[in-house]
Order: C-alpha cells, then sequence, then structure tokens
C-alpha cells in the first residue's frame, strides 16, 4: 500500500469513529431530553427535560390569558384569575421522556396531549362570556344567503349580492371551544376558525345560484338592433329586463311574450307606413296630403314577436330587420322614393319618374264619377304586370297589350278603344276604375315599372280652368262649367253629381240617362250621344266591368268596349287594417275581375 492510499484509509477510519462517538453522545443526551420536534399540547419541548417543560408550563400558567377573536373585528380577553383557574400537573411529563429510545432520535419527536388538568369556576365563565361584547344579544346579526340582485343599470347584468354572513353566534359551541383552548394553554381562540356562528345556506359561490344568475344574465346579455325600414330601434338589457318574470325562491326565470308583442306592437305604430297619410310633393310643386292606401311598410307582428323572443333566449346580438307583410319602395317616412308613378285623377294626367327623372308623362280616362266608379285615391304599390290580357266580361272578351294592377282590380292599362283620353270624360264617361291610357303610353310605362312600384293617386282642388300639355306636346282645355251649354242646367243631372260637358258629345245635346237594357241591381251609366270625331261610335262608359262582379253596366253606345277579367299569376289583396299583424287576403285565382 503506497503512501497516500494509506492516509485516505486513516482519514476514513477516523471520519467514522467521530461520526459514531458524536451520534452516541447525541443518543446518550436524547435518553433525558425530548426528541427534536416534540410539542406538548402547544408547547415546544424539543431538547429540554421533563423539568425544564414542567417549568415552562407552570411559568405559563401563573400569568395565563386567553386571548377570544371574535366576527367584525370584536375581540376580549379572559384572564385565569376572572374564572379562578388552576392547572394541575401529572406525572406525563417524565414518562414521555422514559419512553423515548436515545438511539432512535434521527426520527423526530411526536405531539402529545398537555398532562394538564383544569379547574375553574363555571358560574364565573359563564358571567364572563356573558360581559362580552362577541357574546351579546344586541350585537348578533343573523346570516343573510347570497342572492341575486336587482337588474344593474350601470353593468346591463344581475349581479350576485354576497351573502352576508353574520355575527349569530353558537354559544354552547363557543364555550366548549374555549375551554378546550384552555386546557391546551392557547393564547389566542379565533371563534370563526373554530365553527362558533350559524353559516348562510347560500353562498355566492353555490352551483345552482351561479347557473341561475348565468341564466338571468344570458337574457339581459341580448342585444337586437333593428333596422326598422331606416329608423334605428334597440333591444337590449334595459328593456329585456323589465320583460322578465322571475322567482328567486326556485330560480326560475320566463319572458312574458305578452311584453314583447306588446312592445313590437308600439314600434309598429311608431314607425309603420302601411295605411298612413302621406305628404306628397306633386310635379306642379304643391304639397299635399294624401289619403290612405295598401302601400308602405308593415311589420308582421306575431312572426316578430316570436324571432325576438328566440334571439333574446339565445342571448343574441345582431342586427336585423324585422318580418314584414308589405314593403315600400324606400325606407323612412317617405317611403314612395323618387321612382314612381304620380296620378293626378283631377287633371286627368300621369307622370312616370325613374330615380327622380322624369321618363314620361300622359293624359289618360279614369274611373267614371257618374256611375260611381270614381279610381280611389291613395297610396299603392304594383302588384305585378303582365302582357296580352284578356279582358271579360259577360258575353264578351278583348284583348290589352299591357295590364299593371295596382288596387286589387284596379289598374293601368292600354285602352285602344279610345280615341281621346285627358279633359273631363271620366266624370260621365270613364271606366270601372281603372287608368285607361293611350297604347304607346302604357307600353313605356310597363318597360320601366314591377311588381312593388309604387303608384299615387290623387284629387286636387279644381281652379275652375287649367290647361295642361300632353306627352305630344298639345293642349287640352278643360272647363269646368256646372251646366250643359244652352241649357242652364242639366235636367237628366243623377242625385248628387255635376256633369260637366264631355267634349266628345256634340254641342247643346242633353246626355240621357235611361237604359233599357240595364241589368237589374247595377247602377247605370249614363248615356252619350256617338263623338263624332271618332268615326266608330265609341261609347265612353259601356263595356266596362263592374269591380268584383264581372257584370257589364249597361249604356247606349253602340260599340261595346271590353270588360275585364284577368287570369294574373296569384297575388294577394293588402287587408284594410294597418294596426293589424294578419296576412294579406289572397285573390282568387280562377276569376278574379279587375275593373278598368
Amino acid at each position: 500500500m503506497d503512501k497516500k492510499k494509506k492516509i485516505c484509509y486513516i482519514g476514513g477510519i477516523a471520519v467514522i469513529s467521530i461520526l459514531f462517538m458524536s451520534y452516541l453522545a447525541v443518543s446518550l443526551f436524547f435518553m433525558s431530553h425530548y426528541y427534536p420536534g416534540t410539542m406538548i399540547g402547544e408547547f415546544s419541548c424539543g431538547g429540554l427535560t421533563a423539568d425544564d417543560a414542567k417549568a415552562l408550563i407552570e411559568e405559563r400558567a401563573r400569568d395565563y390569558q386567553l386571548v377570544i377573536q371574535g366576527r367584525e373585528e370584536t375581540e376580549a380577553t379572559l384572564m385565569a384569575s376572572e374564572i379562578q383557574l388552576q392547572f394541575q400537573l401529572d406525572d406525563t411529563l417524565q414518562g414521555i421522556v422514559n419512553g423515548q429510545n436515545g438511539f432512535g432520535w434521527l426520527s423526530g419527536g411526536g405531539r402529545y396531549d398537555l398532562p394538564v388538568t383544569v379547574t375553574y369556576e363555571e358560574e364565573l365563565l359563564d358571567k364572563r362570556l356573558s360581559d362580552m361584547l362577541i357574546f351579546q344579544k344586541s350585537h348578533m346579526r343573523d346570516p343573510v344567503n347570497a342572492y341575486i340582485g336587482e337588474y344593474d343599470e350601470e353593468t346591463g347584468t344581475y349581479p350576485i349580492v354576497k351573502e352576508d354572513r353574520g355575527t349569530l353566534i353558537n354559544r354552547q359551541k363557543a364555550e366548549s371551544a374555549i375551554v378546550e383552548a384552555i386546557k391546551n394553554m392557547e393564547e389566542t381562540i379565533v371563534l370563526e376558525d373554530a365553527g362558533c356562528y350559524k353559516e348562510p345556506e347560500i353562498s355566492s359561490d353555490n352551483v345552482e345560484l351561479v347557473r341561475f344568475g348565468s341564466r338571468l344574465n344570458r337574457f339581459v346579455s341580448s342585444r337586437i338592433v333593428y333596422d326598422w325600414h331606416g329608423m334605428e330601434e334597440i333591444v337590449d338589457g334595459s328593456l329585456i329586463h323589465q320583460w322578465l318574470d322571475i322567482d328567486r325562491e326556485k330560480q326560475v326565470v320566463s319572458i312574458n311574450p305578452e311584453a314583447a308583442r306588446e312592445y313590437i306592437n308600439s314600434l309598429s305604430k311608431k314607425h309603420d307606413t302601411f295605411g298612413k297619410e302621406r305628404q306628397f310633393k306633386t310635379s306642379e310643386g304643391k304639397t299635399i296630403t294624401i289619403k290612405t292606401g295598401s302601400y308602405g311598410w308593415r311589420v308582421d307582428r306575431n312572426k316578430e314577436t316570436e324571432r325576438l323572443l328566440k334571439l333574446i333566449r339565445a342571448g343574441s346580438q345582431v342586427n336585423r330587420e324585422p318580418e314584414y307583410l308589405y314593403t315600400a319602395a324606400a325606407k323612412g317616412e317617405n317611403d314612395i322614393g323618387d321612382s314612381y308613378v304620380e296620378i293626378n285623377l283631377t287633371a286627368q294626367h300621369l307622370y312616370l319618374y325613374v330615380k327622380g327623372e322624369l321618363i314620361t308623362e300622359s293624359d289618360f280616362v279614369s274611373g267614371s264619377v257618374a256611375r260611381g266608379f270614381a279610381t280611389p285615391d291613395g297610396v299603392y304599390s304594383l302588384t305585378y304586370k303582365t302582357r296580352n290580357a284578356t279582358l271579360r266580361g259577360q258575353g264578351y272578351a278583348s284583348p290589352v297589350d299591357f295590364w299593371m294592377p295596382f288596387n286589387g282590380n284596379i289598374g293601368m292599362h292600354d285602352a285602344s278603344w279610345r280615341r281621346q283620353f285627358g279633359g273631363t270624360i271620366y266624370l260621365r264617361n270613364g271606366s270601372h276604375g281603372c287608368v285607361n291610357l293611350p297604347r304607346e303610353e302604357a307600353e313605356k310605362i310597363y318597360e320601366y315599372v314591377d311588381k312593388g312600384f309604387p303608384v299615387v293617386c290623387y284629387k286636387e282642388e279644381s281652379s275652375g280652368s287649367s290647361i295642361k300639355k300632353n306627352n305630344q306636346g298639345n293642349t287640352n282645355t278643360q272647363t269646368d262649367p256646372n251646366q250643359v251649354p244652352g241649357t242652364g242646367s242639366d235636367p237628366t243631372a243623377i242625385p248628387g253629381v255635376t256633369l260637366p260637358v264631355d267634349p266628345g258629345v256634340a254641342p247643346g245635346v242633353v246626355p240621357g240617362i235611361t237604359d233599357p237594357g240595364m241589368v237589374p241591381g247595377v247602377t247605370p251609366g249614363a248615356g252619350v250621344v256617338p263623338d263624332p270625331g271618332t268615326g266608330t261610335g265609341e261609347a265612353p262608359g259601356n263595356g266596362e266591368a263592374v269591380p268584383g262582379t264581372g257584370v257589364q253596366a249597361p249604356g247606349t253606345g253602340t260599340v261595346p268596349a271590353p270588360d275585364q277579367v284577368v287570369t294574373p299569376p296569384p297575388e294577394t289583396v293588402p287587408g284594410t287594417d294597418p294596426g293589424a299583424a294578419t296576412a294579406p287576403v289572397p285573390v282568387p285565382e280562377a276569376t278574379p275581375t279587375p275593373a278598368p
């Protein structure tokens, strides 16, 4: 063995010997001392002898006091002398040391109960506790469960209000915990940690409560931004929370459908234009009020209410337009827009505008006033258009090239049987309500209009006489005398109707009203002398259909003009109540009878 190895060998033996001797010495020490980490009651006794531990305990007992801590920063101190508290030790302290194996000190010490017998006066303890604020009734407050609060406008949510744990203490449980603390000679006892207070049944982290709050907040988190034909309306939590029926005890929430329906109805009344009067600026620059008609925006209240309820239940955040029963050409209050047909029933003149540009204008003949078939004024939309329609009446059929209905059975069409348009023809010899046009004008209008195209019909106050230039550049002088020239009065006047001169009647001829061939129950048309300028004996007012009946109104003309029964594609006739959320009434497909 060389020198280096020998030195290492000797050094190793020396280290082992030192460690062994150290371990042996420590082991001998712990044969009379407590192992490291030994706890006796609340006293740390590691490395102490039994006598040392006894002295430590007795020293604490002489000046013992217990600090009692309650909720909401309440605190009281119990002195040993106040309850005549005494501690008596037995020989357990020495027994713990004797039971140790000195060589097992590396395993550490254990935890032992304090070997103290505690005596005190129960009456004094009861009185002392009663004097403490912690145990006084006036200080105690019942616990309150956590709950869902009222809707918070600022946050837009239903907050969970945290539970109030209160200060209601269980006196019996508290006394037991205090006595146990005294036995262990503890310096402080926290009554809350010892479970001495009555706790609320529902805390803010309660699973069912959190789930209920989530349902509520899903509803009010909805945000539906309506484009109500150009008007913005917002449905969010500030409205929705007013529609909720909440049972907090059962944790049930539902949306009141009637509240939602009432809201939709209110918006419909506020914004919908269907059936309402409108201000309209005529081609002559006058601003007039137009009567109601079957035109405008109208929401399907029932469908939109159901849709709104579904969106709220889903917590949706969307931009949408409501479900409409009827739509108009333009959004907003001026829903007619800048493309429309303007029909001046008084001037018997029509204008067609497309995107604000005047495309054409024309004279026409509208419904006969004398026979009670005056074309109704109002705003309408084109129901449809079709080519080569056959107008049918009882016992005859006649074609028109362009048929454009806009008000039930009333529409615009060409009238090849007429040689003259405009003037006062309509007063006695007009149609059964339709707007009769020259063929070339009907064709031109047909090219530009389509389903939904606005049609504005209106009457204006008569100014005695006016001159209207037609689309050919000619002038048509409209006179409005109330008598037939040369007679002084009209002996055959229809009651309630003033009959001006028809330009197609020979001067001085009094129009008759007797028609021996009239159909019983049908208002007869005014008989006229054939217009010498037509060469064919046109009988204005004859050969037109009674709206909705298909019955020919009799007249005295010799050449029957066509009545109208059209077989159009299925369409709908708008309802008449603008406030009701009802579907439109369908026109029967089999035998609709539009008036010419």
